[in-house]
């Protein structure tokens, strides 16, 4: 294998990897060695790279998982004081408790321990999510940045709090207690609802969309759903809103890159496994006894999903749900989406009355989708001057080539 397609893999596998081996050594060895468990998963990537030039072993995740065992007890080795739990003080225990601590058996345990110490009440949203790409999705601090158009400085700096909390932690939050779970599950799940987002229409303007933190986000909710501790409704409600949404996902942009809108994509290419997914976890979120926002946009992404097509959604259903949601967590854009329900219900003359009511949000003033929203109305209605001019309003205010692109489109189409 060449020396190239060798570091892909590594790499490749060290993304997939680095998570769960950082958490468990941090529960291992307690968050005040944070560093410590980086440097010894950092390390055996590089043994890897070095080991595997010519050629990788057959089992390439076992052999990263063994080098990362062999570290971890050398070290622990040289330092005794890293023994802080009776195995590991033992040389006959020490090997048996590092592999123990590092098995799959324990991954899920190590990640939620993880998930719940990152979404510390003393940290802003921001950090949570900073730190949940870093420690539990494997990005490095370069692709972060990128993610959130930061300069990698300012990714770095928010690291830096977040580990210096982290290391100040006798250790990692036990998600068995159900204080501690009930005081963060609001912050681990509005960490999981930004990671989702940033994947779904991300800040990367030459990348909008970013379907591995997509997938991370459904993956570390469906972890929350498997502990019996942290499997809430509103868990429930959240994983069904982000697989209604993957499910759309392979069809929210072309062969160009340019956005397509919801009207236009292909239905029968949505992916069907999602969908039933979502179906599943929406019925689980009806176990609770409050409606959270994350029930109410699940509720809304579903009839969306499960919708033949435009003309025959539930567009009663929708609107229902968007006065409840407004109710629980009134805002502009919630306000803009309700207004676009309107029109498929009651009309566009509903709809650009309910759009004009929410046109002097500053929030909305530079936000190219209400323009385009707007524009969308009038150009159905039959005005394609007053569309034209708020599609290049829009447009000047997109922050992507592949949103540009699409209203560039619908310009064209009003030459037609």
């Amino acid at each position: 294998m060449a020396d190239a397609d060798t570091t892909g893999l590594v790499e490749d596998l060290f993304r997939r990897e680095s998570a769960h081996l950082v958490a468990a050594l941090t529960r291992l060895l307690g968050p005040s060695n944070l560093s410590l468990a980086e440097d010894v998963v950092q390390d055996a990537l590089l043994r890897a790279m070095d080991a595997w030039r010519f050629g990788a072993p057959r089992d390439p995740k076992a052999w990263i998982l063994q080098a990362a065992k062999n570290r971890a007890i050398d070290i622990i080795r040289r330092d005794r004081r890293l023994a802080r739990l009776p195995e590991l003080e033992s040389e006959w225990t020490l090997p048996g408790a590092v592999a123990s601590a590092l098995s799959p058996a324990e991954d899920a345990a190590n990640q939620l321990a993880m998930m719940f110490s990152i979404c510390d009440e003393a940290l802003s949203p921001e950090t949570h999510i900073t730190l949940i790409l870093r420690l539990l999705c494997g990005l490095s601090p370069a692709e972060i940045a990128r993610a959130f158009l930061m300069d990698t400085a300012t990714i770095d700096r928010r690291l830096h709090r977040g580990r210096a909390r982290l290391q100040g932690l006798g250790h990692l939050h036990d998600v068995s207690d159900p204080r501690d779970v009930c005081a963060r599950q609001p912050s681990v799940l509005h960490a999981l609802y930004l990671l989702f987002s940033e994947g779904y229409h991300g800040s990367d303007a030459e990348n909008p969309l970013h379907p591995v933190m997509c997938s991370d986000a459904i993956r570390l909710a469906e972890l929350l759903l498997a502990s019996p501790a942290t499997d809430h409704a509103s868990a429930h409600a959240l994983g069904a809103l982000f697989c209604f949404n993957a499910a759309r996902l392979s069809t929210r942009l072309d062969d160009a890159g340019i956005l397509v809108p919801l009207a236009a994509q292909d239905r029968a290419q949505w992916d069907r496994a999602l969908t039933e997914r979502g179906v599943m976890h929406l019925a689980g979120a009806s176990a609770g006894h409050r409606l959270t926002r994350w029930h109410l946009e699940a509720g809304i992404a579903c009839e969306h999903t499960i919708a033949p097509s435009v003309q025959e959604t539930n567009w009663a259903r929708i609107v229902a749900l968007y006065d409840e949601l407004l109710a629980e967590t009134p805002g502009p854009i919630v306000a803009m989406n309700r207004a676009l329900a309107v029109a498929e219900l009651r009309g566009l003359d509903e709809g650009r009355r309910a759009l004009q009511a929410v046109a002097s949000d500053e929030k909305l003033s530079g936000y190219h989708f209400f323009w385009a929203s707007l524009a969308d109305i009038e150009r159905r209605a039959g005005r394609p001057t007053e569309a034209r001019a708020l599609y290049e309003r829009a447009m000047a205010l997109s922050r992507s080539p592949a949103e540009r692109g699409a209203y560039q489109r619908k310009i064209a189409l009003l030459e037609d």
